[in-house]
């Protein structure tokens, strides 16, 4: 009987009597999809805490939520969007015409020929960590490589946006910035801890918050005002967002400068780090890759430096950062709530139905992808690109309308703080076991990576 012609659900995993598919979803959110996608196929039913939800696993079907029918699924939560004390009416947080708005102005400051200005940036800005890296060279004491790249990539942002490292030279910030990071994007799989957050029953936390917000507002403010005051300052990312403007020829004002920042210093900087962490694992585990990017980094750069015209020619470096962001995409997760009636999958979909997409399970869907567990650059390289004009298949960074403003530029970052750093370290991992990997905010080692530094060979 054709799935069309039943009245029920598609099928889904065994329901708790009280919690539906919730219990599962806050220990092993991620864990729970790839089960339901090996045992029910590529449409999935779950009842989470949210309601009940269609996963979607295959890149069709992601290709009619996020493009082909994008009207009709929009975001959970408020229509107009939200604006917290924290991300404000940023790219993240706002929706309809006023992020139409504030993407179109903000858009430009990360197009392809403005990312070649930042590679001194980035350069510079790796080379700091290195140079904080050389008295461990031959201790043996291990290091987190997620601590470390969480640091790298606030600094690396913070050149990119500021022309300077805010995040070093400013203890206020860097102590709201360490705030937000383990309160947004430590561990969350304690359904004990989730109920507390839930019921706000963590005594202290929103004074903490609140005090944090208003740390890193007077950082802000004072480096916009700063700005304003000598507009020549920086050719970087705060300059593009304050000369911007609308179709109206409207400036933003100070307070929606200071949500874009947010959006970009604050909200880009958990992707970014855990992704390089991601790729010091997928080197450690394939020295064969990895000495392959060492051996282009010798011919290309020949032990200097990248500038923007090499980095554009490591083209095995940049099919590893790629490849990295297939098998271990940081944003694990995409939902959308569907408006109206559709179908999908030979599967009607009720309105208000909760839409969610794994691109951990479209990079590995066997439909669009050779062998897909395995790690290999060459996928990303020339002739060998596995399907790319299905692009909805490979989606790091979301698809359609709203994907992400950093598609570009965070390969770029990726790309250079690897040139940099293996010129002068080698990796090498604490222990062989499987590290355990934890799906909240983002799909990251739960407890870090350890490892090792060594001289590059």
């Amino acid at each position: 009987m054709q799935a069309t012609d039943k009245a029920a659900l598609p099928p889904g995993s065994r329901l708790h009597w009280l919690w539906g598919n919730g219990p599962r979803q806050v220990k092993d959110a991620l864990g729970q999809f790839v089960c339901g996608h090996q045992r029910h196929g590529d449409v999935v039913y779950f009842h989470l805490f949210e309601g009940p939800a269609f996963l979607l696993c295959h890149p069709e079907h992601a290709q009619r939520v996020m493009v082909d029918n994008a009207r009709n699924y929009r975001f959970p939560g408020p229509e107009a969007g939200f604006d917290g004390p924290l991300m404000g009416r940023g790219l993240f947080a706002s929706r309809g015409d006023y992020w139409m708005r504030q993407r179109r102005m903000v858009q430009p400051a990360f197009h392809r020929p403005r990312l070649g200005g930042m590679v001194n940036g980035l350069v510079e800005g790796t080379l700091a960590m290195v140079e904080r890296w050389e008295p461990r060279l031959h201790s043996g004491q291990p290091l987190d490589l997620l601590e470390e790249m969480r640091h790298l990539s606030i600094s690396l942002l913070g050149r990119t946006i500021f022309s300077r490292d805010v995040y070093e030279e400013n203890a206020p910030l860097r102590e709201a910035l360490d705030f937000f990071t383990h309160d947004s994007h430590g561990p969350r799989d304690s359904l004990v801890k989730v109920v507390r957050q839930l019921l706000r029953l963590r005594p202290g936390h929103h004074e903490r918050f609140m005090g944090a917000v208003e740390k890193m507002n007077t950082v802000l403010y004072a480096l916009i005002a700063e700005r304003r005051a000598a507009p020549s300052l920086g050719d970087d990312v705060l300059g593009m967002l304050m000369s911007a403007r609308d179709a109206q020829g409207e400036a933003m004002t100070d307070r929606q400068v200071r949500d874009e920042l947010v959006s970009l210093f604050v909200g880009g900087q958990e992707a970014t780090a855990v992704a390089l962490t991601w790729t010091w694992y997928a080197l450690a585990r394939n020295p064969q890759v990895e000495q392959r990017v060492r051996q282009e980094l010798a011919d290309v750069l020949g032990g200097n430096l990248p500038t923007s015209a090499t980095l554009q020619e490591l083209h095995y470096t940049r099919a590893t950062v790629e490849e990295t962001l297939r098998l271990h995409p940081p944003s694990w997760q995409f939902a959308r709530k569907a408006r109206e009636a559709d179908e999908i999958g030979g599967w009607k979909v009720p309105p208000g139905m909760l839409m969610l997409i794994s691109p951990y399970i479209l990079h590995r869907h066997p439909s669009a992808w050779e062998d897909p567990e395995r790690f290999m650059p060459e996928r990303f390289m020339g002739e060998q690109r596995e399907r790319r004009a299905q692009r909805i298949a490979y989606m790091p960074f979301g698809a359609g309308q709203r994907l992400c403003i950093g598609n570009h530029f965070t390969p770029v970052l990726m790309t250079a703080a690897l040139a940099v750093t293996l010129r002068r370290f080698q990796h090498k991992l604490v222990s062989d076991l499987p590290i355990v990997t934890m799906s909240g905010s983002t799909y990251r080692p739960r407890n870090g990576l350890m490892a090792t530094l060594h001289p590059a060979s």
